[in-house]
């Protein structure tokens, strides 16, 4: 948080821009809907933001890297039908189906990460096959919600510290972590490299292909964790629980200021994108705009942000 905080006091323009939209998002909802400022809403807002937020993170760094993962969606779908539907109440499966779902996420960015960087399969088609293959593996498991998470394990999104929602606290650590990890290591600065010029990354010596497989795996591990937080959070899994998540994710991302291009942005962006698609759904709920309208226009909204943000470039 206080590198986030640098970064804007240094005068990024870009990252000054969008906070400038959060800000301007807030102040409307606060004003247009008073129940918007209840205490019960605002914890509501932020276990939403949680969940675009654990997969957006993953999903920035692979952006970063000139590349894209259209899989999360899917993958979240089968993380928590498989978490809940393992699961049944037992509390004494919870920490081995954690390691199993995580473990699963961990190999479908192996996977993709294998595809994109050594059989050199464009990201958008090896992602949006995996896409494909996780989405009917779901289904052929379950093809309506199925099992129940024990009371324990639904602390995980649900719990609180004081006021305070557990999962945000817990999202605010994973932040800090890969703010960390993207810029005080050889891996984040590898990665921005790649996203930059993926041939002068290679002749500086940077192994590109290892650091392109660690991103998806990264990606893979975090759509996982979403999957886990939202089977907490809703106590149930449901197959089609993951839809949108992939285009959420990309939007949020692209709405932080990363470039599509890779190389450009950064996890400081993407909390500003997920607070603001966060807030959009909110409001929109709020004002009981029907689910019809709510899609034209948050696509409206996105647009008007992302060329907004364009033309300050």
């Amino acid at each position: 948080m206080v590198t986030l905080i640098q970064r804007i006091l240094r005068g990024n323009p870009t990252l000054f821009f969008v906070y400038v939209i959060l800000f301007v998002f807030f102040v409307f909802a606060a004003s247009t809907a008073p129940q918007f400022r209840t205490v019960y809403n605002i914890s509501n807002l932020l276990r939403q933001a949680v969940a675009f937020g654990i997969v957006g993170i993953g999903q920035t760094i692979v952006i970063l890297s000139g590349g894209i993962d259209l899989s999360v969606g899917s993958l979240i779908s089968l993380a928590a039908c498989l978490t809940s539907g393992i699961m049944i109440g037992n509390p004494t499966l919870v920490f081995p189906i954690v390691f199993l779902v995580l473990g699963i996420g961990v190999l479908v960015g192996l996977t993709n990460g294998t595809l994109v960087a050594y059989l050199r399969v464009p990201p958008f088609i090896a992602t949006l096959a995996m896409s494909a293959i996780l989405q009917g593996s779901v289904l052929l498991y379950t093809k309506k919600p199925v099992g129940g998470v024990t009371r324990g394990f639904m602390f995980f999104a649900n719990g609180q510290l004081g006021a305070i929602p557990f999962a945000f606290v817990f999202w605010v650590i994973l932040l800090s972590f890969f703010l960390f990890l993207l810029r005080r290591t050889g891996l984040g600065l590898h990665v921005y490299a790649i996203g930059g010029n993926q041939e002068i990354a290679r002749l500086s010596g940077i192994r590109v292909s290892v650091a392109k497989v660690a991103v998806y795996v990264i990606s893979g591990f975090m759509a996982a964790l979403t999957g886990l937080f939202l089977a907490s959070r809703l106590g149930i899994g449901d197959p089609l629980m993951g839809q949108g998540f992939e285009l959420e994710s990309i939007t949020a991302v692209l709405i932080g200021g990363t470039s599509l291009a890779g190389g450009k942005g950064g996890i400081e962006g993407t909390i500003a994108g997920v607070l603001i698609i966060a807030l959009i759904n909110n409001i929109l709920n709020l004002l009981g705009v029907s689910g019809f309208w709510q899609w034209i226009i948050k696509g409206i909204v996105v647009i008007v942000v992302v060329a907004a943000y364009k033309v300050k470039e």
